[in-house]
């Protein structure tokens, strides 16, 4: 049995993260002793602050230190969930895992916690163990995002496709568009190519768009995307990240999400689109850096990044030679957004009598002809609309606003 010592919270977090190897081992053997819950909470809220080299040797260390006697302690720590510190309880598993010890998981995992079947489902992931099959079958459908990644991660070490396929299925077929996108994060942390490009596929008129494409490139880096995807899906993957920073994503995801790589990248692609996106990208990098309610609250890595990019974006000059052709072959797709965004926010007023003949020809839909009407409006260039275009528009909704519009 583990000894009741309880030890200042304080201190713990002080002195486990000493630069004293020797303090930081002792105050890591007393947390294993004490097996105390209020302790291990109070360090995996602060894990935020803590530097990923210093959470990895506390990790390391805790492995090294605890004896099979006292992995009681380990199944205490169990009951919080911290992706930080999750090889800290299924390393530690591994460490003595054996019939016995994996009996008394699969039984955690099928009647515990859902934190506690977070752990459990990476451990049976390390040892491949099948008597856990059926019990990640049924986590699988889990509202608990570590405990679903976890077993979307478990279910890829065993290539076993069946719980994939039956997502995939109710994403091509479900009107919830809840049910769906929970089923995209699963497909997307099974992973592989495969994967990658059927939530792609599908995605883009989903309104939860910025969670997937979040979701996508928490698994998947730059360089995956780049070896596996056409350039133009990976231009719009990064153009929803570029359209949702920071409201929906925020900007301390730019270091890990490899935003520097995905522009210069971008900068060296020929396609107008490309170039749109990236026009868009600098006028909106340029506000984060110079505006403090965008930045204030970036740790370092972060403002060096963004920094690095606005430079970066400085340096480059952007070409709008190709937008009329654009224009024209992109009007009825996503295309023909990103070039409104430009020519609004550039004032391009150079395009407004091709918006304007778009939109007297009736080419376009109630959401692009709405769009072009308030980009012209934007350019004062309204007049170019002919009234009876507007008179024939059926949606009365539509209709008042171009009106409005054009007054």
């Amino acid at each position: 049995m583990c000894n009741n010592l309880i030890m200042p919270l304080h201190n713990l977090l002080k002195n486990i993260t000493s630069k004293d190897i020797n303090l930081s081992k002792s105050t890591i053997k007393e947390l294993i002793k004490s097996a105390d819950l209020a302790n291990f909470n109070e360090l995996v809220k602060n894990s935020d602050f803590i530097f990923s080299f210093i959470k990895e040797r506390i990790i390391n260390d805790f492995v090294k230190l605890i004896n099979k006697n006292e992995l009681d302690c380990v199944f205490e720590f169990a009951k919080i969930y911290n992706s930080d510190f999750e090889d800290l309880i299924v390393k530690s598993w591994l460490k003595f895992a054996d019939e016995d010890l994996t009996d008394r998981i699969l039984e955690l995992f099928e009647n515990g916690s859902n934190d506690e079947k977070a752990y459990c489902a990476k451990y049976f992931g390390c040892i491949k163990d099948t008597l856990a099959l059926e019990i990640l079958y049924k986590n699988s459908y889990s509202d608990f995002l570590p405990l679903k990644i976890n077993c979307a991660k478990t279910l890829n070490l065993f290539n076993d496709k069946k719980i994939i396929d039956e997502m995939k299925n109710i994403i091509l077929n479900s009107n919830d568009e809840f049910e769906k996108v929970s089923d995209y994060i699963f497909i997307l942390a099974y992973g592989g190519v495969d994967a990658v490009k059927f939530c792609l596929a599908n995605c883009f008129n989903s309104p939860f768009l910025p969670d997937i494409i979040s979701n996508l490139l928490d698994f998947n880096d730059f360089y995956f995307l780049k070896n596996n995807l056409n350039e133009n899906l990976i231009v719009r993957v990064f153009s929803v990240l570029v359209e949702n920073y920071p409201e929906n994503i925020p900007l301390n995801t730019l270091v890990y999400y490899q935003v520097f790589d995905f522009i210069k990248y971008i900068s060296n692609l020929k396609s107008q689109y490309a170039k749109n996106v990236l026009a868009i990208c600098k006028l909106d990098f340029k506000e984060y850096i110079s505006n403090e309610v965008y930045n204030y609250d970036l740790d370092k890595d972060s403002k060096y990044e963004l920094k690095k990019i606005v430079d970066y974006l400085n340096s480059i000059n952007i070409d709008f030679s190709f937008l009329k052709e654009e224009i024209n072959v992109g009007y009825s797709s996503y295309r023909f957004e990103m070039a409104l965004k430009v020519i609004n926010e550039y004032k391009l007023k150079e395009y407004a009598e091709q918006l304007a003949d778009l939109i007297n020809a009736n080419k376009l839909s109630l959401e692009y002809l709405s769009r072009s009407t308030q980009v012209l409006k934007t350019l004062k260039k309204t007049d170019l609309i002919k009234k009876e275009v507007i008179e024939d528009i059926k949606n009365d909704n539509i209709k008042a606003f171009i009106e409005d519009c054009c007054r």
